[in-house]
């Protein structure tokens, strides 16, 4: 009876120490080796609009250039399937959507074969302005020991494409 004592004590303190240090799939914070891109765009357009389009991924191919086709779920721990132009290369990318906030907050993380090596995290935050705008926050978050030669090698690429993925939602989310 005692060893089953100390299994369940074991097993409650395995499920503590998973808790505690939480969920994968919550977004990661930034730590000594991240590089963060941040694009911030003004839209005049309803945050349920914006939010409709950032996870309407089949009709991403119909407004966003940095990705010419995306598939996939909204909820966490779906993966979301995507070919993204970088630079001159259009690349297949896997993701799996992290938890967020409906409406206000939606995040994936790389999980094809280069998420061995570094880590990367993409957030689209939006927050309603007192002017009746939405303020779009497209972050992109890479780490790991060797975030540096993502960023060297493919740093202005994602720059880019977030910079024109964000020009491209305002314009579309603001037309009538």
């Amino acid at each position: 009876m005692e060893l089953f004592r100390g299994d369940h004590v074991l097993a409650a303190g395995l499920v503590l120490a998973v808790l505690a240090s939480g969920s994968p799939l919550d977004p990661r914070e930034p730590g000594e080796h991240s590089v963060i891109y941040r694009v911030d765009t003004v839209v005049s357009a309803s945050q349920e609009r914006i939010y409709g389009l950032l996870t309407d991924f089949a009709g991403y191919s119909r407004w966003n250039p940095w990705v010419t086709k995306a598939a996939g779920g909204t909820a966490p721990g779906d993966e979301v399937k995507v070919d993204v132009i970088l630079g001159s290369v259009t690349m297949a990318a896997k993701h799996v959507v992290l938890n967020g906030v409906p409406g206000q907050r939606f995040c994936w993380k790389d999980a094809g074969w280069n998420s061995w090596f570094v880590y990367g995290q993409r957030c689209r935050t939006l927050t309603s302005q007192p002017d009746g705008t939405v303020l779009v926050s497209n972050e992109l978050l890479i780490d790991g020991v060797l975030s540096g030669g993502a960023n060297h090698f493919m740093g202005k690429a994602m720059r880019d494409g977030m910079q024109a993925e964000n020009a491209a939602l305002k314009r579309v989310a603001e037309s009538s």
